[in-house]
């Protein structure tokens, strides 16, 4: 009895010893905003906002693992009227405190030091903007684009700059 009663602490005790590794990682990791990576810090989308329309640029706010710590990254939609549908903008123009989506169109749009990246300790630095998602699924009541993403983050290949661009319409007070 009191050896299984050792060994069952020895485990426990191991295993917090892990959990504790792991959440002090994200305290004691040093985080470089220009040159840090979604795929360094595996975490939880909690909010995806519109930053621009002409492009769209898009800001994605991930909340760390068992952490109230966020980290930010941006990026630019990749993709052209059929995978940025009329649904797609609405939900777009929704996030803005916007009823309708005017128009849209493909575009392409020029790689510059634009995009924020923010580290679980807060600094940040811009980063060159590169595609960051694309086909987009939008049910007909969502409220905002965290709700239609069907692919990960950053995971477009190539350097294809198509993006989209789109109007809203009957904002606000309008």
């Amino acid at each position: 009895m009191m050896k299984f009663l050792v060994l069952v602490l020895g485990v426990l005790t191991s295993s917090l010893a892990d959990s504790n590794a792991v959440s002090r990682n994200y305290d004691e990791e040093i985080c470089d905003p220009h040159t840090m990576t979604l795929a360094q810090y595996p975490a939880i989308l909690t909010k995806l906002d519109v930053v621009l329309t002409n492009p769209l640029k898009l800001r994605a706010t991930f909340r760390l693992p068992n952490s109230t710590k966020e980290i930010t990254a941006e990026g630019m939609s990749y993709g052209s009227t059929s995978s940025f549908t009329q649904d797609s903008a609405i939900v777009a123009c929704r996030s803005l405190g916007c009823s309708k989506a005017a128009g849209r169109v493909t575009m392409s749009w020029t790689p510059t030091q634009a995009c924020r990246f923010t580290c679980p300790d807060g600094t940040s630095a811009l980063q060159t903007c590169r595609n960051m998602q694309q086909d987009f699924r939008c049910p007909t009541d969502a409220m905002s684009l965290k709700e239609c993403i069907t692919k990960p983050f950053f995971s477009i290949s190539g350097n294809n700059l198509n993006g989209i661009a789109f109007v809203c319409s009957e904002c606000g007070e309008d």
